[in-house]
């Protein structure tokens, strides 16, 4: 686990901190849509606008591969926040209030949701925790209401944050879950 969590900080900073990396792997909406640079849709989840950013998306994914290691392989949940991501930065495309895009929230809030649901389904406090973090998860998008707002300017923060890739990213994370249910019924 310990490589997981060193591989993903490391990606996020070689797309943080090296200037052109960071330039080519912004989600840049005209970018994408108008001259074809689809690339950014997979590589926008690992550039972060600083310090900040990248240590709170970097600590908060480590935290949540944690967690999900009770219930899951890596090789999983590193799928599983891939195609959160990816699925998120997609998802921005059909948002047309969402310029531009970096960080790894989108798909932590997808692997948080997954991980949950995983958690729900083993015995004792695993499945605590996970009812926990979905109540979390689930009460998060719901209180950012991105339905209505896809990006809101957080002071704190000094920029835009993407609500809707939270939502978003969620949306992937059950999808994942559903989707690793049928195919394990179907193997049964």
């Amino acid at each position: 686990m310990l490589a997981t969590v060193t591989g993903v900080a490391a990606l996020a900073a070689l797309f943080t901190f090296v200037p052109w990396w960071h330039a080519h792997g912004l989600y840049m909406r005209d970018a994408v849509r108008l001259d074809g640079q689809w690339w950014r849709v997979l590589t926008a989840m690992w550039a972060h606008l600083g310090w900040r950013h990248y240590l709170s998306d970097v600590a908060a994914t480590a935290g949540l591969v944690l967690l999900a290691g009770r219930v899951a392989r890596i090789r999983t949940m590193l799928a599983v926040l891939v195609v959160c991501g990816v699925a998120a930065q997609v998802a921005l495309l059909r948002m047309p209030a969402v310029g531009w895009y970096g960080g790894l929230s989108g798909a932590a809030h997808g692997l948080a949701l997954w991980a949950a649901l995983r958690l729900l389904q083993a015995p004792g406090w695993s499945r605590v925790i996970g009812v926990v973090t979905c109540a979390i998860v689930l009460g998060k998008v719901w209180v950012e209401q991105s339905w209505l707002a896809a990006v809101v300017f957080d002071p704190s923060w000094g920029f835009g944050v993407v609500r809707g890739a939270h939502a978003a990213g969620a949306v992937a994370g059950l999808a994942c879950w559903l989707l690793q249910e049928w195919w394990g019924q179907r193997r049964r």
